[in-house]
Formats: structure tokens, C-alpha cells, sequence
């Protein structure tokens, strides 16, 4: 089986975009719920899954905010050629199978390496933005439901932050009357 093209590619990772728009995907709805059944995470969990929630939250950030925006930018760059920002995306890239791995996010995986595997259909810059920027958007919609879904509430409640005049306090209760 030949691997898609990049035009074809792009309008697929763009209509499932649409449809994860107002429907949370299940992988990222099992973070929620607390189920990591789906992936080898839990069997090291040791009865919690907030570690593994925040793995799986730092690779969305990670790539949606800084991988994806700084290769794009590179591909804009008259110094930089096509050759250099597809090295570039298949290093950034070479890390999603130890995170789905660990994270379970088999959508995103799979979409990884069909971008990869749709590189040497790439012949301009403008062809590879094109591409690149339908799974960013991709990714970032996936990082917005993750972000909804994150357990904000664990911060405040479990490590509050010390101000300085709680770190005063402290030293004034300290010292033996």
C-alpha cells in the first residue's frame, strides 16, 4: 500500500480537526475518567494516574506551543531549505512512539507517522507548511481538550504556594519560646 500524499493527508488530519472541535476524543476523555487501562502506564500507576495525565499534557504543550511554531517558523526562513525542516520534524517527531507508549494517544501517533511517511511527497516549503500546519492545529485542538480536562484543582489544594510573608511567619513560629 502506497502511503497518502501530503494534500491528502492534510484534508484528513483537517476534517477530523472538525470533528474533535465539540467532541472531546475518548483517549483523552479516559485522562479524565482516570482510566489508563489503554496503554502500558498502567501497570506502573501505582494506584494513581496524575503522572501519567501530566506526560501525556506536557508532550500536547511541548509540541502545540513550541516544537510545531519553531519548525514552522524555520520553514519560512529563506536561510533554511526544505531537506533542513524535514530533518527537523522527523527528529521532533522520533519521539511519539515512546509517548504513545506511555501515553496511549494512538490518534496522534498514527497522524505522526503518516506525516512522516508523507515527507517525500513534500516538494516546497510552502507544500511542507501546508502539511505541517493542519497537525498543528490538529494537535492543538487535542491540547485544548487536555487542557479543559487537566486537574487544575490538585495545585491549589495539595501545593499551595508559600508567599513571603507565610515564609516569615514560619520563622517567627519556629523559634522555641
Amino acid at each position: 500500500m502506497m502511503a497518502k500524499s501530503w494534500k491528502e493527508l492534510k484534508r484528513e488530519l483537517e476534517e477530523e480537526t472538525r470533528k474533535i472541535m465539540v467532541t472531546c476524543p475518548d483517549e483523552i476523555k479516559r485522562f479524565h475518567y482516570g482510566i489508563i487501562t489503554h496503554s502500558d502506564a498502567g501497570k506502573h500507576a501505582i494506584n494513581q494516574y496524575f503522572g501519567h495525565m501530566e506526560h501525556a499534557y506536557d508532550w500536547y504543550v511541548g509540541f502545540a506551543e513550541h516544537v510545531h511554531p519553531s519548525i514552522l517558523r524555520l520553514a519560512t526562513d529563506p536561510d533554511f531549505e526544505l531537506n533542513h525542516v524535514k530533518k527537523m520534524l522527523i527528529a521532533a517527531l522520533g519521539t511519539v512512539d515512546a509517548f504513545a507508549a506511555y501515553g496511549g494517544q494512538k490518534s496522534v501517533t498514527n497522524y505522526a507517522k503518516e506525516v512522516l511517511a508523507t515527507l517525500d511527497t513534500v516538494q516546497t516549503k510552502d507544500e511542507f507548511v501546508e502539511l505541517l500546519e493542519a497537525f498543528q492545529v490538529y494537535v492543538c485542538r487535542l491540547y485544548a481538550w487536555f487542557h479543559w480536562y487537566f486537574p487544575w484543582g490538585v495545585g491549589p489544594s495539595l501545593f499551595q504556594r508559600v508567599s513571603p510573608e507565610d515564609i516569615k511567619e514560619i520563622k517567627r513560629l519556629s523559634h522555641i519560646s
